[in-house]
């Protein structure tokens, strides 16, 4: 209904429009033309999307202890393995020398042990003692080996303990919250920081069901930016189930690393293809806005003509729809304020 109004509006203007200012001898144009083209292009599906960080993470404390320094707060940039902050941690290395001290007694236990089975091994070969002795210093032995892999397994756990009071961070990033303060004492699990990482980003979109069959057989998409530029996705990701109460699809947009003028939680429009079709394209540079109306000057023969149409989106490459008025290989003109200026000049009592 609204494609016929405007028809039938563009009818009345150009029924209106002075005669003598549509038509001009198309001799020696002062300006570039060019041909309406039908080229095969991709059907497209424009939703809105979120930016999110794939790398966001709140880091925990691992032990329980007083906060003795903090190196960064909200909107810093950490480097991946920088120390975030440290904790108090006299009682783990208490806990670390112990275990290595134990370590080392078990270690010697060891030594005599396997000095003994030797000394008994050469006695019982001479059968100068028993196979009951014998068996009781294998079994000391032995004993001996399982003392020293168990106090080796308790100073990896304080060592680990020791690395837990110093905090650094997982990637490179931002802070984005700080929950704890300098002096403050934490419990194992307490929240430290937030952070996240702008190197990997992707757009998160709602999609209805009804879609979902054409996108997941093209398997292409690009996010258009606030800017108008366009950026084509690495790869898509389809959530195997849908929500329960919209019954839409989640599909994630996954973007190229290191994206410049993208940021987690501002909204882009997703497109993604789910056809093709031919269409007449020229570029949008030769429109000519008229109030409501939309023309283009047309060059036929020996005339040149302001004809109305019906314009599509402008794409990407600079090229625009024609939905109506005009057909391929009609030539129009690419520079549509130097063609009414040379169509003024041709009206009688116009400047030649």
């Amino acid at each position: 209904m609204a494609k016929l109004f405007l028809t039938m509006f563009s009818l009345c203007w150009i029924a209106a429009w002075p005669q003598d200012g549509l038509t001009a001898t198309a001799e020696a144009l002062p300006f570039a033309t060019d041909r309406v083209v039908e080229r095969v292009v991709p059907d497209e599906l424009v939703l809105e999307g979120t930016v999110e960080a794939v790398n966001m993470a709140t880091v925990t404390a691992k032990t329980s202890g007083t906060v003795t320094e903090i190196n960064f707060d909200v909107n810093d940039f950490v480097k991946e393995g920088t120390v975030l902050l440290r904790f108090h941690g006299n009682i783990n290395q208490a806990g670390l020398l112990r275990a290595k001290a134990g370590l080392s007694g078990a270690a010697a236990n060891l030594v005599q042990a396997e000095r003994e089975y030797q000394r008994l091994s050469t006695l019982f070969e001479k059968k100068m003692i028993t196979a009951s002795q014998m068996d009781q210093a294998k079994a000391a032995w032995e004993a001996a080996k399982s003392g020293v892999d168990a106090d080796k397994a308790l100073v990896a756990t304080a060592s680990e303990s020791v690395s837990d009071t110093i905090v650094r961070a997982p990637y490179s990033g931002y802070v984005v919250k700080r929950f704890i303060q300098l002096g403050e004492t934490a419990n194992v699990g307490t929240p430290l920081f937030t952070g996240m990482s702008l190197d990997s980003l992707r757009v998160q979109t709602s999609v209805p069901q009804s879609w979902m069959p054409k996108i997941r057989s093209h398997n292409q998409a690009e996010v258009l930016l606030a800017d108008n530029k366009r950026i084509k996705a690495k790869s898509l990701i389809f959530f195997p189930y849908a929500d329960e109460k919209s019954h839409d699809f989640m599909v994630r947009v996954e973007l190229p690393p290191n994206m410049e003028g993208v940021y987690p939680g501002t909204l882009v429009k997703t497109i993604f293809k789910i056809g093709e079709s031919k269409r007449l394209l020229l570029p949008a540079a030769a429109l000519v806005q008229r109030g409501e109306l939309t023309a283009v000057y047309v060059v036929n023969g020996q005339q040149l003509t302001l004809q109305p149409v019906l314009a599509g989106a402008v794409r990407a490459d600079g090229l625009i729809e024609m939905i109506s008025g005009l057909h391929a290989g009609d030539e129009v003109a690419l520079d549509p304020v130097r063609a009414g200026q040379y169509l003024q000049a041709k009206r009688p009592g116009g400047a030649s």
